[in-house]
């Protein structure tokens, strides 16, 4: 491993830890470490482990969009996060199980070697797990069991499916029949794909809106990187993959219509937007990882604001429920930002969308399916904003650090748009 590697994972890890007892100071500073991990570049010299080979890291161009999101989105969660966690009563730990969360993040894309990938999954869902446990809504622990047991399902499926194949490090990754089917179908569980989706519109609702902007958006997603990175040594079929992520996301944009919620429309758009990514990913033109890493991005940022969004309403007016919110002008503009960008009307998620269009197979079938799901995905969040509108204006108590990382967390799908094509060009 790298001097950098191991430098920003001890910083990172000590950090974090401590701040179970010093709070948030410790863990944006555990955080901002994370940053030297973006350092480094290419394929860190590896440990050779037995049984399981090579134990290495690395971070290339396919990588950095899925680490840095995931660090950025981390800090504007922990600044985000105080006002809302004093109306929980939440104690201090919160933020150094929230560091350790983020650090998850970052360790399930780095590592090459699919078992501690594995590992990082399991740090993730007990991090996550923790805090749905303890600083939940509702009944709390019933949905963090159920949480954790579904979550559970798709790592082990995933581990197994890696243990079959008999490969573990994910370059020159190759498998074939049950092996790849079980870590196709770990990894689908894991997203709340349509079939699996059972448990994912609890936990996110259900969870502290701080962690609901981490989990919906970043935690589920990253499994999209895996089955772009896996796809071709695993030999799925990708045409019919695609389908099924379209499927995914007119499913999941039909639930949003349902709610009375708004984190349980933003937990029910999730799903909708997990299609998208499944869809991306499976894109066999070059294109493919570009609309998956924009649709990874500009979803993070965007679904993350819907939920800080929902987060002001319930400390400032202390509801979720649609027919009892209201907005200001300052509130307005955020959800009016936030939707239009997670819609794909404008922002890095039209890209998104216009790669996973290009790369539509030549059936008439699918094409109606791809149709279906671009306007759904982006008709929810019209219905979304119609009823925050439809609320009527009023104030409502805003705190300041709660509201510029809404803020920032909105604008930046549009702030990236040059970046981006910057990037790719």
């Amino acid at each position: 491993m790298s001097d950098l590697f191991l430098l920003a994972t001890a910083l990172a890890a000590v950090l974090s830890i401590a701040a179970l007892k010093a709070g948030r100071p410790a863990a944006l500073a555990a955080q901002l470490a994370m940053f030297f991990y973006l350092a480094q570049q290419g394929r860190q010299h590896p440990v050779s482990m037995p049984y399981i080979g090579e134990v290495a890291v690395s971070l290339d161009f396919y990588k950095m969009p899925f680490v840095a999101t995931s660090v950025v989105l981390g800090l504007l969660v922990t600044l985000y996060a105080p006002r809302y966690l004093e109306h929980l009563q939440a104690a201090r730990w919160y933020y150094g199980v929230h560091a350790l969360y983020v650090l998850s993040f970052v360790w399930i894309i780095l590592f090459e070697n699919l078992v501690f990938v594995f590992l990082a999954l399991e740090l993730s869902i007990i991090t996550s797990f923790l805090l749905i446990w303890y600083f939940g809504y509702g009944d709390r622990r019933r949905v963090g069991l159920l949480y954790f047991i579904w979550a559970q399902v798709g790592s082990i499926l995933f581990l197994v499916g890696i243990a079959l194949s008999g490969h573990f490090v994910a370059e020159g990754f190759k498998t074939f029949g049950l092996a790849s089917l079980l870590v196709l179908v770990g990894l689908l569980v894991k997203m709340g794909t349509a079939g699996a989706h059972f448990w994912l519109p609890y936990a996110h609702a259900e969870a502290p809106t701080p962690l609901s902007a981490l989990l919906s958006p970043v935690h589920v997603g990253l499994m999209a990187y895996w089955i772009w990175r896996l796809r071709e040594g695993a030999q799925w079929p990708l045409e019919v993959l695609y389908a099924y992520g379209l499927a995914t996301a007119i499913y999941g944009s039909f639930l949003v219509f349902r709610e009375v919620d708004i984190k349980r429309a933003l937990a029910d758009s999730t799903i909708a937007n997990m299609g998208l990514l499944v869809a991306a990913a499976a894109v066999k033109h070059p294109l493919g990882y570009f609309a998956l890493a924009l649709l990874f991005v500009g979803h993070a940022f965007a679904k993350a604001a819907g939920f800080m969004l929902s987060g002001i309403y319930i400390v400032g007016l202390h509801t979720r429920r649609f027919d009892e919110l209201r907005w200001d002008l300052r509130i307005l503009a955020v959800a009016v930002m936030a939707f239009v960008a997670l819609s794909g009307v404008f922002g890095i998620n039209l890209l998104g969308k216009i790669g996973v269009a290009l790369g539509a197979p030549h059936s008439l079938s699918v094409v109606v399916l791809l149709i279906a799901a671009l306007f759904t995905t982006a008709l929810y969040n019209f219905y979304i904003l119609n009823r925050i509108y439809r609320g009527g204006a009023g104030e409502v108590t805003v705190d300041g650090e709660m509201y510029i990382s809404t803020l920032a967390s909105a604008v930046l799908p549009y702030i990236l748009m040059p970046v981006v094509l910057l990037w790719f060009l």
